[in-house]
């Protein structure tokens, strides 16, 4: 919380924080985000949270951008990325950690490993572990379009089209 403290007090518009929880417990993950969201209601900031862990952002996020290998891979509110992730690595992403809500259900990996981004693979780089990938995929990255009101996704499963599906 020091550093915390020590970035505030310059009156920031927003403050990164890089995995600011990692290898701590549970229940200090929880006391130490909710510390940071009271901060930020208090002193009008946004956040920008990096992290691998999506079970801390659902609670405390407005917006989630996903990442792989670099690229932002599908963009939502947190809720819609949460009730229908629609890129298949947000998809992995989602199946790897338990519910804490609803029923048991067993956690699955993302297959293979991460690119080596010194020479990614050509086209879309989840491409090599994608368990829908299509050739178009290995030759042509995905852009990011606006797969509903809000929602942004940058894969071939969802052809970009003149206007976008109802709100999330």
């Amino acid at each position: 919380m020091y550093s915390i403290a020590l970035a505030l007090a310059l009156n920031p518009e927003l403050i990164i924080l890089d995995e600011p929880t990692t290898a701590l417990d549970v229940v200090v993950q929880k006391e130490i985000l909710q510390q940071i969201e009271d901060l930020k209601e208090r002193f009008g900031f946004s956040i920008l949270f990096i992290t691998h862990d999506l079970s801390l952002l659902v609670e405390f996020s407005t917006r989630i951008a996903i990442m792989y290998a670099g690229r932002i891979v599908e963009l939502a509110p947190a809720a819609a990325l949460f009730e229908q992730p629609r890129h298949p690595y947000t998809v992995g992403l989602m199946n790897s950690f338990p519910s804490v809500t609803g029923p048991r259900r067993a956690m699955r990996g993302i297959p293979g490993s991460p690119p080596d981004l010194a020479a990614p693979p050509g086209g879309c780089r989840f491409h090599p572990r994608c368990p829908h990938a299509m050739a178009l995929c290995r030759t042509t990255d995905p852009v990011l379009t606006e797969e509903c009101t809000g929602c942004k996704v940058a894969c071939h499963l969802y052809p970009p089209s003149n206007e976008p599906q109802a709100r999330c």
